[in-house]
């Protein structure tokens, strides 16, 4: 496994806009994100203000991406509230239907001018059906992009929670049983996506603790199975706990946000790009999982 260093900085002097030679893309997960100022979206979900979307706005802006994997909109119009019509190109999951209960979906936006998608659609496979409930999870979004005449290959994840660390092998609860239904959707996802010679990403909320395991993780065992053996797929970060501030202080040893990469984009990664963006602590102390419970991470590539 490689390991890259990482760079990780808080506040608002955390990240410059990448620049034209290179395309920057992340992952931010905006916990439960609503349309609607003063109204949670689910139970326990946070009550945003309108400056509350006002300052997200403003982290979007110093988190300087061009391709971003979002997970937990609470629907189009939500998403919209931070990243604007005018500014970026949007991918939304195909299994918002308005007027449903509310739920939480995922969605890829490309800033406008930076990039352009050349295809992006959901990736049906892992929406898979929870035997708990008897209803689909949420699908993964992959997207074709093209920037500076160069093409890769997305796919944005939030994959089923609440099986961190157990056994995906002999699943017990619903949710690993849910889980481990994800991954060979995922692997084929990724092999398919191999066979075209392109770099390939995977951006997203995995759910999963994979350092408490390591190369040993049941998930990370099943996509990175040197199958084919040109794959090499690493993780970042890797073996490095989150600084997040309004992440649970248990939760922060082992992450579960990544950007997982092929060889083919590994070798496209800029050095020492990697940056968790951290959200200023007075910001932090008074908003909480307003902000969200989540940081965006990023790295940065030139193909």
């Amino acid at each position: 496994m490689k390991t890259l260093a990482a760079l990780v900085v808080s506040g608002f002097l955390a990240a410059t806009s990448a620049s034209a030679e290179t395309i920057r893309i992340a992952t931010w997960n905006i916990n439960n994100l609503n349309d609607k100022s003063g109204v949670a979206l689910r139970d326990r979900a946070p009550i945003r203000e309108d400056n509350d979307y006002i300052l997200l706005q403003k982290y979007a802006a110093e988190l300087g991406a061009d391709v971003i994997a979002l997970q937990e909109m609470g629907n189009p119009a939500a998403l919209r509230r931070v990243f604007p019509e005018s500014e970026w190109d949007m991918v939304f999951e195909s299994r918002y239907k308005p007027g449903n209960d509310p739920d939480i979906f995922t969605a890829v936006v490309v800033k406008k001018g930076r990039a352009t998608i050349v295809e992006g659609k959901d990736y049906e496979p892992l929406g898979v059906i929870n035997p708990g409930d008897g209803r689909p999870v949420r699908r993964g979004i992959q997207v074709l992009v093209e920037a500076d005449e160069k093409r890769f290959w997305l796919l944005g994840v939030h994959l089923k929670s609440a099986c961190f660390a157990k056994s995906l092998t002999q699943p017990v609860s619903d949710d690993c049983k849910t889980l481990a239904m994800q991954m060979k959707p995922l692997e084929d996802w990724i092999d398919e996506k191999e066979a075209t010679g392109l770099p390939v990403v995977i951006a997203g909320d995995f759910n999963r603790k994979f350092d408490v395991h390591g190369q040993n993780d049941h998930l990370w065992a099943e996509i990175d199975d040197a199958d084919p053996a040109s794959l090499d797929l690493i993780r970042t970060p890797f073996r490095e706990a989150s600084r997040c501030p309004t992440t649970r202080e248990s939760d922060r040893p082992e992450p579960i946000d990544f950007i997982v990469t092929n060889k083919l984009a590994t070798e496209a990664i800029i050095d020492q790009s990697f940056v968790e963006l951290l959200y200023d602590e007075t910001e932090a102390a008074e908003l909480g999982n307003r902000l969200s419970d989540h940081c965006a991470k990023s790295i940065d590539f030139k193909f």
